[in-house]
């Protein structure tokens, strides 16, 4: 288990053979599936050791509530959590980054979450959170900080200590289960550690690299050539590589999973396209298109009463985007397989939503301590993991249900306060 730990962390999960965690052990083959059917079954046991690590702090979360005495508690709690996290920080992050719907691995991480979701939901329960479903917050919370911790070990935290990360996610995530928290319950915090809480000020963008790769073409440019028969035969595999890679993952869709989901041959798929590699790029150039345009949507959105309506609309287009394009959009996320077209694409997309969600955030005028650096970077989370999350939880949540919680979730975590230009509401 200590071989395989290290091998999962220098190499990543599917990057790692049963050979090789049995010769960094000094052990025979043989002798490795005396113990562990493959290696599979050993990540189940080192995912059963974190997970119990985690079921442990849950269970000593003092009483929550709209009160400095329940910040404190959920403060408490966030900073144990991430102690945990960064102890077992190579099985979270592998964790991440094999939780596809048809992995073998899915229903013992569904079944862990889902029994980490009741017993925090019983906790909420108890505390009379109100105005959100119990276990929809109790989903929220876990996907978020999960989420959270992953990017802070990805270095998305733009070199912040972990105190003022977790400073600042108690104090949304405090507003998300009590909105109506007065200010002086963070007056713990101090507003030097945490963030500016009235005036807006310009949030920092991660920037762009200095020297671009080769950009990746657009797709409609790539293939503008062909007849209107071959486009559509091009569409076809197009949408089975969208297909797989979200059901699937990348790692384990294979070209002969996506010509079986086309309908196609094998033959078909390499006259248009040189590998699966070829594939994603050609998917990605078209998903951060698609990005872009979301991009100027939510720039245009005004806060107010009608401004609130229409990021509700954008937030449905949002997750369906997210939800067709997931599979893509994850390996930008994990840097995996790495590329340097591909690191065009993660960079530039990235700038580009850290800039739209922080032109949002930015309107609104605050009572309570919040960075809005960190602000940006719980935005992201929510985004990039709560509606996946939600449509693959038992029961599952539709599209729409996922987008109504996402906004419900945002406006009171995150634009929780007055719209500057607007009379108090």
């Amino acid at each position: 288990m200590t071989a395989a730990l290290d091998l999962f962390e220098s190499q990543g999960f599917h990057g790692t053979s049963v050979d090789e965690i049995a010769t960094a052990a000094g052990v025979s083959r043989a002798t490795l599936y005396q113990y562990f059917e493959s290696k599979e079954t050993i990540f189940v046991e080192l995912l059963n050791e974190c997970g119990g690590a985690l079921m442990r702090v849950v269970r000593r979360i003092g009483p929550l509530g709209p009160t400095a005495l329940g910040f404190d508690n959920l403060h408490w709690w966030l900073g144990e959590w991430a102690w945990v996290y960064d102890k077992y920080a190579t099985m979270f992050v592998q964790w991440a980054n094999v939780d596809s719907p048809r992995t073998s691995l899915r229903p013992m991480i569904s079944g862990f979450l889902e029994s980490y979701y009741d017993r925090i939901a019983e906790r909420l329960v108890s505390s009379q959170v109100e105005g959100i479903d119990p276990v929809d917050a109790a989903m929220t919370l876990t996907t978020l900080v999960n989420r959270f911790n992953y990017f802070r070990h990805s270095g998305f935290g733009d070199g912040l200590p972990v105190e003022k990360l977790v400073d600042n996610l108690a104090v949304v995530l405090q507003l998300i289960l009590f909105p109506h928290t007065p200010a002086s319950a963070f007056a713990q915090l101090g507003a030097e550690g945490v963030g500016s809480a009235r005036a807006p000020r310009p949030v920092r963008r991660p920037p762009l690299a200095a020297v671009p790769s080769p950009p990746v073409p657009e797709v409609t440019e790539r293939f503008a050539s062909l007849s209107p028969r071959a486009s559509a035969t091009v569409r076809q595999i197009l949408d089975a590589g969208i297909q797989c890679f979200a059901e699937r993952g990348y790692h384990l869709s294979f070209v002969d999973d996506i010509v079986a989901t086309a309908g196609l041959a094998r033959g078909t798929f390499y006259k248009y396209f040189d590998e699966k590699l070829d594939l994603l790029l050609a998917l990605s150039a078209e998903a951060s298109a698609v990005s872009t345009r979301l991009g100027v949507e939510i720039r245009g959105i005004t806060l107010g009463p009608e401004g609130l309506g229409r990021l509700r609309g954008w937030l449905s287009d949002f997750v369906a985007f997210h939800l067709r394009y997931v599979g893509v959009t994850r390996t930008w996320i994990e840097a995996a397989p790495q590329d340097p077209r591909l690191d065009v694409v993660r960079r530039q997309v990235g700038h580009e939503m850290w800039a739209d969600y922080a032109a949002l955030l930015e309107q609104v005028e605050r009572t309570y301590p919040l960075d809005l650096d960190v602000a940006g970077l719980v935005f992201f989370c929510l985004l990039e993991r709560l509606p996946d999350t939600a449509v693959n939880m038992a029961p599952p949540k539709t599209p729409d249900e996922a987008a109504a919680l996402l906004g419900t979730v945002i406006e009171r975590g995150l634009l929780n306060g007055r719209p500057i230009g607007h009379a108090a509401a």
